[in-house]
């Protein structure tokens, strides 16, 4: 089981902070209101409780947190946030079939998978790699892993690397240099980087978030039973 750590990034491109967080309930929404709401913030939930927005008048502090499973804000949110972990990670698995972790396709020759990260995707992927860090969470590595351990062994996939490999181009992104490569989908996975782990060498999603597996087959409906308290939503088998 993969049990959950808080770990805040900084973003200075943005000027804001990450905090990423379980993939969150409705219910567990509605206990980080709560929370919130008895510490001084004014707590407004959207319709669908999709996402929470909480202002404190007197620190001018704003903080988002999205259902998906990510808060984030212009100030340091740990002091506000971290009281309310216990009791979410209380809260009781929901049967749901939203908040997927992936969707697939199958193309010519292979597949096409689409992963729903929380940051490691589109303009934060950028700034990620900008700054640095991951933020790929270690239940998002796992599901990737998961999906990945249906190709064979010589199957490919185009990925983004902090080393050059045979074949690869160039990606300067501030004044990181990354690559443009095709390696095994084993070596893929072995160096996959997340906000917990890194490796001498390592691998991260395209910035789209989309991987392209040359062989392999549609990868199974996402089960959570290993994802411990990362995931609270029990997963229709209707995925």
């Amino acid at each position: 089981m993969l049990r959950f750590e808080l770990h805040q990034l900084y973003l200075a491109n943005l000027r804001r902070y990450y905090l990423p967080l379980p993939k969150l309930t409705s219910g567990q929404v509605q206990v980080l209101a709560d929370r919130l709401a008895v510490n001084g913030f004014s707590v407004g939930i959207d319709p669908g409780g999709e996402r929470l927005r909480a202002a404190d008048g007197s620190t001018a502090v704003t903080i988002t947190v999205a259902m998906s499973g990510l808060a984030w804000s212009g100030r340091e949110m740990l002091d506000a946030l971290a009281p309310a972990i216990p009791a979410l990670l209380r809260s009781p698995l929901e049967l749901t079939a939203t908040n997927p972790y992936f969707a697939a396709k199958r193309l010519p020759g292979g597949l096409e998978v689409q992963f729903f990260t929380r940051m490691e995707g589109l303009r934060l992927w950028t700034e990620l790699r900008r700054a640095g860090v991951c933020g790929l969470t270690p239940d998002e590595k796992s599901v990737v892993s998961r999906v990945l351990a249906v190709s064979a062994d010589q199957d490919v996939i185009e990925c983004v690397t902090d080393y050059p490999t045979d074949g690869c181009s160039l990606l300067q992104v501030g004044k990181n240099q990354y690559y443009r490569s095709r390696i095994p989908a084993r070596e893929f996975v072995d160096r996959l980087r997340t906000t917990l782990t890194s490796f001498p060498k390592n691998c991260y999603l395209p910035r789209t978030s989309v991987l392209k597996i040359w062989g392999g087959s549609l990868p199974p409906p996402p089960v959570d039973d290993d994802l411990g308290e990362w995931c609270y939503l029990r997963f229709s088998q209707n995925l």
